[in-house]
């Protein structure tokens, strides 16, 4: 009975490369075994195959492989042997077709494989689900779906504060936390004094069981916060008193003579983060973030007006906020648009993405110090404390409280501004953002500020 050796394989493949066509080999076998055979191809290589006779008398052949003498990129000569005697053993046991049986061993190997991979990742999610990881995280998606401007900051106080610091926490069923876990967790925080992050996290981690508690009855609510089984809030336990202390509530508001400073320095470093902040201040101190999410179809040329999102507090639907421009606002808003107009936001460098509040707070703290260090400040001050100094201003002249709330949209959450009072206030943001425009003008110049009276429906 004729076999090969390696020098008959390398014989074979030599004689495919010089004529030029392929040279078949078979080893002989008894009848009804089935034969190893080896195709020799001109370029160099050559293939194994395991040829049989099935149920209906056709001779077929089985791919095993590439022949290489190392073993490493394909079969040496005794592991094709190896295998073609472990077919030769299956065709003789009664399995004559082959293919159909290897195809349905392929399938049904396939099929372990699925079941052990569907069974793993159903372990995990079982593992997972109902986590305080997975809360925290539904709780996040809940904001970003209703567009909250909180939602980066709570994600990133999770991430920092709960998932890296507290792993074992954080895999501990969300049903499972108590009081003594988030008091434990907030704890760390204030012993390494940052005492006013533990305020905030005590307050989003009992925002997020709240939301886990409503979600079963509430379909709204995003999916991925129900089926938690909650009973009891754990964040609520922890006395929200005892963090007061942390909170840090600012004071500082600029007098004129700090805005007058500030403004100049504003005009000596002109461009899109002097425009944006400008453009807050003649609109009464609008909160930087809104403001810097203007697009270009939210100005009405024909007002003229901008109209601001306000999403704050537990509003589904941001609150319009509509507010007329001055004619210093209006020119402001008019050079963006030259310069903005194809661009996703009125306020941007770069189109898809508004300049970011951080951008502007550096700017403004870097105005601060200088500031200081020139004695034109009595002390540091920051970007909110503008927002301080608008209010401030317009209380000293004469701005209702009222009208103060429509301009800044603070306070309109009440029954009677959402259910009952239609009113838009337009005549009132016009009177006050013109007297305020008047006012910036002449603390600018340094004119003497005029007053101006209450100003009444």
């Amino acid at each position: 009975m004729t076999t090969w050796t390696i020098k008959t394989v390398d014989a074979a493949i030599r004689k495919a490369k010089k004529d030029e066509r392929d040279v078949w080999l078979t080893e002989a076998r008894p009848r009804g075994e089935g034969r190893l055979r080896l195709r020799a191809r001109p370029g160099g290589h050559a293939l194994f195959y395991f040829r049989y006779v099935d149920a209906e008398g056709r001779q077929r052949q089985l791919d095993l492989g590439t022949y290489d003498e190392s073993g490493r990129a394909g079969l040496t000569l005794g592991a094709a042997r190896e295998r073609a005697g472990k077919l030769s053993r299956l065709y003789q046991s009664g399995v004559r077709d082959l293919h159909s049986h290897l195809e349905h061993e392929r399938a049904a190997q396939r099929a372990l494989i699925d079941a052990a991979a569907t069974k793993r990742r159903e372990e995990e999610k079982q593992a997972t689900a109902g986590s305080l990881q997975a809360l925290l995280k539904g709780y996040t998606q809940h904001l970003e779906r209703q567009g909250k401007m909180s939602a980066k900051e709570v994600r990133n106080l999770f991430t920092l504060h709960v998932f890296d610091a507290h792993p074992q926490l954080t895999a501990k069923r969300a049903s499972e936390v108590v009081q003594q876990d988030v008091s434990a967790t907030l704890a760390g925080l204030i012993d390494q004094g940052k005492g006013r992050t533990a305020a905030k996290l005590r307050s989003y981690l009992s925002a997020a069981f709240t939301a886990g508690l409503q979600a079963e009855g509430d379909p709204t609510i995003h999916p991925s916060l129900h089926g938690f089984n909650l009973k009891m809030n754990p964040a609520a336990l922890v006395p929200a008193k005892s963090l007061r202390q942390f909170n840090r509530e600012r004071e500082r508001a600029l007098n004129e003579d700090e805005l007058r400073a500030f403004l100049k320095a504003l005009d000596e470093q002109p461009g899109l983060a002097a425009d944006a902040i400008r453009l807050t201040l003649y609109l009464g101190g609008q909160r930087l973030a809104q403001l810097l999410r203007l697009k270009p179809e939210q100005f009405d040329p024909d007002g003229p007006a901008v109209t601001l999102l306000d999403p704050k507090g537990k509003r589904l639907q941001p609150r319009l906020h509509v507010l007329p421009l001055t004619d210093p606002a209006l020119t402001i808003v008019k050079r963006l648009m030259q310069a903005n107009a194809d661009h996703k936001y009125l306020i941007s460098s770069r189109g898809k993405v508004p300049v970011r509040v951080e951008t502007l707070s550096k700017r403004v703290h870097a105005i601060s110090t200088a500031m200081v260090k020139a004695k034109k400040a009595r002390a540091p001050f920051q970007m909110c404390d503008l927002r301080r100094t608008c209010e401030t201003m317009l209380a000293r002249m004469g701005v209702s409280r009222d009208t103060r709330a429509q301009l800044l949209s603070h306070g309109l959450s009440g029954v009677q501004q959402k259910h009952y009072d239609r009113y838009d206030y337009m005549p009132e943001k016009q009177r006050t953002l013109g007297a305020w425009a008047r006012k910036l003008d002449a603390i600018a110049s340094g004119e003497a500020p005029g007053k101006v009276v209450a100003l009444k429906r």
